[in-house]
C-alpha cells in the first residue's frame, strides 16, 4: 500500500510539473541495455506467475552508451510494460529497441512481427501502424532541429507488443487523456490511475520523439515511441573497440570463446536467446529442433559448451527427449555440452522435471538478462564468482551474506517505524538493537562499541538525525585526535586508531537538499522508506567495503 500511494503521489506531482512547464530531463551518460535488464527483473515475477513471456531485444546498432535522460527514459519503458503486464493473461510481451533508421531500410524489422512468426506463435498487432502517422517517417521529417552535430544524435524507436486484451475501438481516441481509463471496471479489476500514458507521452515529446499505437480487441497491443539522445561515444572508434555485452570484462573473459546451441523452432525467439547469449561473449548457433540439434553437436565442425533448450521442444516430445540425451551420454567426441532448459514459470518448469525423471536440465527462467543469465551459467559450469551480482540484479541471498551477524543499530523515535526496520533487517540476518532518540544513538555510538552500522532516522524531537551525526562524528574525531597525540592508549579502544561508524539516513525525503544535508553532517549515505532490497544492499555495501578500508 505504501508503494502504491508513493506512486501515485510521483505520477501527480509529474503531471502537476508538466502542465506547469517545469518538468526538466538530465543529461547524463547511460547504459540502455542495463536500463531495459533493470525492467526486466521488476516485472519478471509478475510474468513468470502468469505463464506469459516476457523479452526484450535491442538491434546491434543502438549504441552501448547514451547521453540522456535515463530515469525518465525507465519511466517510459516501465509504464507501458507495466500495462502490458496487468493486461495480458497468456501468449507474450516483447519490447524492441532499434535506430529509427533500421525501420525505414530493413524489412525484417517491419515485418519481424507478423501473424505467423511472434514470440509465442498467437497473432499480434499490425506494428507497423502504431508509428504509421509519425513525421520521423513522413515527408515532413523529423520534428527535432538538426545541428551541424547531428551525426551524434542517436534516434530510437522502441516497441513495446503485447497479446493481451486490447483497447476497445470507442476507447483508444482518449488513450493519451490523463486521468481517464476505458472503464471504471477496468480501474476496479487492474487498478491505476490512468495517468502514466498521459506522462509518458509528454515525456516523450521532452525527448523529441513521437509516440502512438496499435490496438485490436482480443489480439493485442503495440506501443511504439521514439526519442533521441546523443551517442555516448566521443567518436566511432571508442565505439567500435566497445564489447557486445555490457557485462564487466572478468565476465566476459570467462564465456569468451565458448559455443552455444539454441534448438528453437521459432525464429524471433531463437532470436531475441541469440542476444542475450551473446552479451556475455558466447557464439551462438540456431537450430530447430533435437534431430538438428545434435547433429551440429556431432558433427565436430565446432566444440558446442552448452545447449540451450527452450521447454516447449523438451515437452513436445518426450521419446525424442530421452533419445536426445541418451546420444549425448555415449557421445564420444569429448565432453558432452551442458544441457540448459529455457522455462516461462516455474510451474511448467515443475511438470517438465516430474514428467522427464530420466534426465534433468539446468532451468533457466526467462526473461532473459545478462546478469541472471550469466549468474546460472557460472553455477551450472562451476565457473566465475557465483556470489557476485550485476547491473543492480541483486538475489537474496547476496543481502543474507552481507547482513549475516552484522550489529546494528536502528534510531527512530516511531515505534511502528523501528520495528518495520528492524523486521527489514533482521529478515537478512542482522542483529538488530534498537533507540528511539538522537541522544541514546550517541550514547551507544561512543566508541568503543560492536556496532558495525546505524540506521538513522532524520526527523526526530529534540535533537534530528543530523545533529546526532555530527555529535557522533565530533566524539570519533576527538577520539582519535587523542590516540594520535599519544593521550590514550588505542589498546583503550579495542585496538583500533581510526574510528568511523557507518551511519545511514533513513527517510521518505529523497530531494537533492536532504540528500546533501545528510553528506555535510557525516552521514554515509541514506536509505529511502519502505525498504527497497537493491537500495538496501547498495548502500550498505558500500559503507562496508568504505569502513573495511578505514579500518583494516
Amino acid at each position: 500500500s505504501g508503494k502504491a500511494l508513493v506512486s501515485l503521489i510521483n505520477e501527480v506531482l509529474d503531471q502537476a510539473k508538466i502542465e506547469s512547464g517545469k518538468l526538466e530531463l538530465e543529461e547524463e551518460r547511460f547504459d540502455l541495455r542495463a536500463i531495459l535488464d533493470d525492467v526486466l527483473s521488476l516485472f519478471s515475477g509478475k510474468s513468470q506467475e502468469k505463464g506469459v513471456e516476457l523479452a526484450v531485444y535491442i538491434s546491434d546498432k543502438v549504441p552501448e552508451m547514451l547521453i540522456g535522460d535515463p530515469g525518465r527514459f525507465r519511466q517510459i519503458i516501465t509504464n507501458l510494460m507495466g500495462n502490458s503486464i496487468k493486461f495480458t493473461e497468456k501468449g507474450h510481451i516483447f519490447v524492441t529497441v532499434h535506430l529509427a533508421e533500421e525501420v525505414t531500410d530493413s524489412i525484417e524489422v517491419e515485418t519481424e512481427s507478423s501473424s505467423k512468426n511472434t514470440l509465442s506463435g498467437l497473432p499480434v498487432a499490425d506494428r507497423r501502424q502504431s508509428w504509421a502517422k509519425f513525421r520521423t517517417f513522413s515527408q515532413e521529417g523529423p520534428n527535432y532541429p538538426l545541428s551541424s552535430s547531428s551525426s551524434d544524435l542517436i534516434n530510437l524507436i522502441v516497441s513495446v507488443e503485447d497479446t493481451g486484451v486490447g483497447i476497445p475501438l470507442e476507447a483508444q481516441s482518449r488513450v493519451f487523456t490523463p486521468f481517464m481509463q476505458v472503464g471504471p471496471s477496468m480501474s476496479r479489476i487492474h487498478g491505476g490511475t490512468g495517468i502514466g500514458l498521459s506522462i509518458s507521452k509528454c515525456l516523450v515529446g521532452l525527448m523529441n520523439g513521437e509516440i502512438g499505437f496499435v490496438s485490436s480487441p482480443k489480439i493485442g497491443s503495440t506501443f511504439t515511441f521514439t526519442a533521441v539522445f546523443t551517442n555516448g561515444y566521443s567518436n566511432s572508434n571508442e565505439q567500435k573497440n566497445q564489447p557486445i555485452n555490457n557485462q564487466s570484462n572478468s565476465v566476459s573473459s570467462e564465456f569468451r570463446g565458448m559455443t552455444a546451441l539454441v534448438v528453437d523452432p521459432r525464429p524471433v525467439r531463437a532470436k531475441v536467446s541469440r542476444y542475450h547469449i551473446q552479451r556475455l561473449g558466447i557464439q551462438v548457433e540456431v537450430v530447430s529442433d533435437l534431430n538438428q540439434g545434435f547433429s551440429c553437436i556431432s558433427s565436430g565442425n565446432t566444440v558446442i559448451d552448452m545447449a540451450l533448450i527452450e521447454q516447449e521442444v523438451w515437452d513436445k516430445d518426450f521419446s525424442s527427449s530421452a533419445l536426445f540425451v541418451n546420444k549425448l551420454r555415449k557421445f564420444d567426441r569429448g565432453v558432452p555440452p551442458k544441457l540448459f532448459l529455457l522455462a516461462n514459470s516455474i510451474s511448467s518448469t515443475r511438470s517438465s522435471v516430474t514428467t522427464s525423471c530420466f534426465y534433468t536440465p539446468t532451468a533457466i527462467m526467462k526473461p532473459l538478462r545478462a546478469s541472471m543469465l550469466a549468474a546460472s551459467l557460472q553455477r551450472a559450469m562451476g565457473t566465475g564468482n557465483k556470489g557476485k551480482c550485476r547491473n543492480g540484479e541483486l538475489p537474496s541471498p547476496s543481502l543474507c551474506n552481507l547482513l549475516l551477524g552484522r550489529r546494528i543499530l536502528v534510531v527512530d523515535d516511531n515505534n511502528v517505524n523501528l520495528r518495520v526496520a528492524a523486521g527489514a533487517l533482521k529478515k537478512y540476518g542482522a542483529d538488530v538493537v534498537c533507540a528511539d532518540s538522537g541522544k541514546k544513538a550517541i550514547s551507544l555510538l561512543k566508541p568503543p562499541h560492536q556496532f558495525d552500522a546505524c540506521f538513522m532516522d532524520i526527523q526526530m524531537p529534540e535533537m534530528d538525525g543530523f545533529e546526532a551525526t555530527r555529535r557522533i562524528r565530533d566524539m570519533e574525531q576527538n577520539i582519535r585526535n587523542r590516540i594520535q597525540h599519544g593521550e590514550v592508549s588505542v589498546e583503550t579502544y579495542q585496538n583500533v586508531s581510526n574510528w568511523h561508524v557507518p551511519i545511514l539516513a533513513m527517510t521518505a525525503d529523497v530531494i537533492q537538499a536532504t540528500q546533501e544535508e545528510c553528506t555535510r553532517c557525516g552521514m554515509d549515505g541514506y536509505v529511502s522508506k519502505p525498504f527497497e532490497a537493491e537500495q538496501l544492499y547498495r548502500e550498505v555495501s558500500s559503507c562496508f567495503h568504505t569502513a573495511s578500508i578505514q579500518n583494516p
